[in-house]
């Protein structure tokens, strides 16, 4: 097909790694072709051949039936080759305004002189935001922004190019349903313009809303290719792993549980309702909404990050007043929170530093000093228990995988007595294999302690928690366990179309 984007025999090696091994892959003029697969899969080599990010690889690219050799970015976006990454901040810069971030080329090839005319640049960010449905001042910094505020400034400026084929990689990380609505309308626009899009994401049930094929990946080779209309997710989930579709969720609870250790009764504040639950040992207690439900407004009133104007929480049976998340910790309520790169981990700190951070106090003498060696050793110990790769404490937290970001966030709690464990969309962003690790280790860790998992991913809710709750508009919507416990019932709690229980 002379009109498409036609990559054949690909590869790259590094020292001691085959990072990608002869991968064909053919993204049609007005497509959109998936391309899945766990960290380490080769996604990221892929796509980093085809925005010329590396000037030596095996293999050729055809270009509407022009081989062509990506040896540079410039080279790459003169064939429209444009991408959208998932780590917005790096790709953003956050002390110039919206105008100055969606127009940064433009103005950098502008020759230089005394005025510039704002007004027509103003006017012209305005009218690039509006091609995803996009309205605010786009006088306003970007460090003032909110996370899918930014996600979709990216995609505007994006879409602004020249475009002929555009990566996204995990752009709906930061979105709610209904920017990922804009974002899919968006999306069906550039197809209708005749744009190849390369669509990267470890959701699939929205790659099968938005992708015409799905290209799977692993350890560097492509192993399937399925047409989206005929495969079922167990299919592309089995061989993104290499493994059965049982063994991603470990075993639920099986035994009755007994022990209250949270307990809340009638909490309100400004965006919570009324909110009364009972959280146990032995058991993972769910929390399934939309975005925007109000889980982590929740989860961040129980670790004492958000006021609370009315309610009581007790803890083992024993009232607590959690006026900050300090106040939270030493009653033993830990979070693992939603955007863990900005509040779960010091991405310019060492692995061994994060892991230690919460409880300093376990690592230093008196006067403050750290004791480095038990620090370091302590460090070695959750690197091993939770599989954090590279296994090194000097390695900085930026350095790594989301995956293995997100397992330095939850094993920092490792230094202290949790009673109570909380995870705000902890498998956000990472890979299924990586997700798979998070699941184990929220089981584990309910053996000893309540945990509270909350996550818009339905599926991924029904597939680990004993036991849900429903939220919508601050408010929880309903209890489901059991039979009770299936996709349809809760969508139709989370959306309104069924009414509330009476709790």
């Amino acid at each position: 097909m002379t009109d498409s984007l036609i990559a054949t025999g690909l590869g790259k090696t590094f020292p001691g790694v085959v990072a990608l091994q002869n991968v064909s892959l053919q993204v049609p003029k007005g497509r959109v072709i998936a391309l899945v697969g766990a960290n380490g899969a080769g996604k990221s080599t892929l796509i980093k051949i085809l925005t010329g990010y590396y000037d030596e690889y095996e293999g050729q690219v055809q270009i509407d039936g022009q081989t062509v050799a990506l040896k540079s970015p410039h080279i790459a976006k003169a064939f429209g080759i444009e991408a959208v990454y998932q780590e917005v901040d790096t790709a953003l810069i956050p002390s110039l305004t919206v105008t100055e971030n969606v127009l940064i080329e433009q103005l950098a090839q502008a020759s230089s002189g005394v005025f510039v005319n704002w007004a027509a640049l103003h006017r012209q960010a305005e009218q690039i935001l509006q091609t995803v449905g996009l309205r605010f001042d786009v006088r306003k910094r970007v460090e003032d922004l909110v996370l899918h505020e930014k996600q979709m400034l990216l995609i505007a400026r994006a879409v602004s190019q020249n475009v002929r084929y555009l990566i996204f990689d995990e752009p709906t990380t930061a979105l709610g349903m209904r920017e990922i609505e804009r974002l899919f309308t968006v999306i069906r626009e550039l197809k209708q313009r005749g744009v190849g899009i390369i669509y990267i994401s470890h959701r699939l049930g929205e790659v099968r809303d938005i992708a015409d094929e799905i290209v799977v990946l692993r350890s560097g080779r492509k192993v399937a290719e399925f047409p989206t209309a005929t495969v079922d997710n167990t299919s592309v989930t089995e061989a993104m792993l290499g493994i059965p579709i049982d063994e991603i969720f470990p075993p639920k609870h099986t035994q009755a549980v007994q022990d209250a250790v949270l307990t809340v009764r009638h909490l309100n504040n400004d965006t919570l309702h009324d909110i009364s639950l009972t959280a146990y040992k032995g058991e993972i207690l769910g929390i399934a909404g939309l975005v925007g439900a109000g889980k982590t407004e929740l989860l961040k009133a129980l670790f004492g990050a958000d006021s609370i104007a009315s309610g009581e929480i007790s803890v083992d049976g024993k009232l607590v007043r959690l006026t900050s998340p300090t106040r939270a910790v030493q009653h033993g309520i830990y979070l693992v929170p939603e955007e863990r790169r900005s509040q779960g981990v010091l991405v310019e700190n060492s692995v061994q530093q994060n892991l230690s951070l919460p409880f300093l106090s376990q690592f230093s003498w008196v006067g403050g000093l750290m004791q480095q060696r038990r620090e370091q050793s302590h460090a070695r110990n959750i690197i091993q228990q939770l599989g954090v790769t590279p296994a090194e404490t000097d390695k900085l937290v930026r350095d790594l995988s989301g995956g293995n970001q997100q397992k330095v966030a939850i094993g920092k709690w490792s230094g202290g007595t949790p009673r109570v464990m909380m995870f705000d969309e902890a498998t956000q962003g990472i890979d299924v294999r990586a997700k798979r690790d998070v699941y184990a280790l929220a089981r584990e860790q309910s053996k000893t302690s309540a945990v509270i998992y909350a996550s818009s991913d339905i599926d991924e809710v029904l597939g680990l928690a004993d036991r849900v709750l429903v939220m919508r508009d601050g408010k929880i919507v309903a209890e489901l366990s059991g039979d009770t416990l299936d996709r349809t019932t809760v969508l139709e709690y989370a959306t309104g179309t069924r009414l509330p229980i009476a709790l």
